[in-house]
């Protein structure tokens, strides 16, 4: 009889919490949010696909969305698409994608991943010796970066988006003047 009630009240106190934390689990967290935050770009420098050395002074003058990736990092890869996507709505002399591979391994990997994705709007360029994530201070990928005409960060996103939503859509128009 003891064992009955010691389950019974087991089972009761499951089901409290389980009612209690039911609704967390159905509550959708919109990973679509920007930290929106003014402070200085990045002064890491980083290479295009021929090894020129590059910082964001050679894009001065656009908005920038810096998207930090990985050929390893499942999540960049799937919105690498939507990236694209989110570039073909803008005219590059105002608006840039700039994704910038981390990899470690040699170039060709992440331009093979470009290839078989039919990713043809976007330049790849590549920080193969992480400057720029230490010197952001992130700690996972993929993270993206919006950089003003001025040079300096305005917003970053930590994880990954669906970009060519109205949401960051509307956030390009309204900081491209």
């Amino acid at each position: 009889m003891e064992k009955f009630f010691l389950n019974r009240n087991f089972l009761m106190v499951y089901a409290i919490i389980l009612s209690i934390c039911n609704p967390l689990y159905i509550l959708k967290i919109n990973a679509e949010e920007l930290i929106i935050s003014e402070k200085p770009g990045f002064s890491s420098t980083f290479e295009d696909e021929k090894d020129n050395q590059l910082t964001l002074e050679n894009f001065k003058g656009n908005l920038l969305l810096v998207n930090l990736w990985a050929t390893w990092c499942e999540p960049c890869k799937d919105e690498m698409p939507s990236l694209e996507l989110l570039q073909n709505h803008f005219n590059k002399d105002n608006f840039l994608v700039l994704p910038i591979n981390l990899d470690r391994g040699p170039k060709k990997n992440a331009i093979n991943f470009f290839k078989t994705q039919n990713i043809n709007n976007l330049k790849i360029y590549f920080d193969d010796k992480n400057e720029i994530p230490r010197e952001v201070k992130i700690l996972g990928l993929p993270v993206s970066i919006f950089i003003s005409k001025e040079g300096k960060e305005i917003a970053r996103l930590i994880g990954p988006a669906q970009w060519d939503d109205e949401y960051f859509i509307n956030f390009v128009k309204d900081n491209l003047f």
